[in-house]
């Protein structure tokens, strides 16, 4: 069973647009089974409680979550998404509930009545998702914008310098000129700054937090 969030008019295709490419045609029903081996390969090594694993990318990248010792969980998300615990604790609960309370209907998945739940499944899925990327979409602006206007107020501050020092090293340079340098020196500044904190907040993990 999937559930799938595609926006219209979106640069993010579907999960199979994700893993097809020119080169390969896999079908993403083979993709449980693929990663189910990691399952049995724990077993078979002594990694006791194997509850989940990571699988990054530079497109994407997966978690895949072992529930109930029966049941895989396989979630695809954009390489630079990074779930708050609040957010990943959000997904998971929803998840298990689904699988607990719809045991029988996704164990005997190929019965006519069991067809018909998890069709149903799939659609309250779908728009569960819909309201879950969209939280996360708001909430990520919020903060990028609280953090922009920390960045921004940052180099507003560096801007008396970079005038004087301009107005240092070429004293006979038309006021015109000087101004529209130190505007594109401020916003390459900006610009750098921000991805830097971006960078630094993903790499300590800090991100989290959103």
């Amino acid at each position: 069973m999937t559930f799938e969030y595609s926006p219209q008019n979106s640069r993010y295709g579907s999960i199979k647009s994700y893993l097809i490419n020119e080169d390969n045609s896999m079908e993403i029903d083979l993709v449980s089974g693929f990663f189910s081996s990691f399952s049995t390969f724990a077993s078979t090594t002594n990694i006791k409680d194997l509850s989940h694993l990571e699988v990054h990318g530079s497109n994407y990248k997966i978690q895949i979550h072992f529930l109930f010792d029966k049941f895989m969980a396989i979630v695809f998300l954009n390489s630079n998404t990074v779930l708050s615990l609040k957010r990943h604790e959000e997904l998971l609960r929803y998840l298990k509930n689904v699988l607990k309370n719809n045991e029988v209907a996704l164990v005997n998945f190929n019965n006519r009545e069991s067809k018909a739940t998890l069709k149903e499944l799939k659609k309250k899925g779908n728009i569960w998702l819909k309201r879950f990327n969209k939280d996360y979409v708001e909430h990520f602006k919020k903060q990028y914008q609280i953090r922009f206007s920390t960045v921004e107020d940052f180099v507003e501050n560096l801007d008396p310098i970079i005038k004087k020092e301009l107005v240092g090293y070429f004293p006979k340079v038309p006021k015109e000129v000087i101004n529209d340098l130190r505007r594109e020196i401020k916003n390459k500044i900006q610009d750098k700054t921000l991805d830097l904190v971006y960078k630094i907040l993903k790499n300590s993990g800090s991100m989290k937090n959103i």
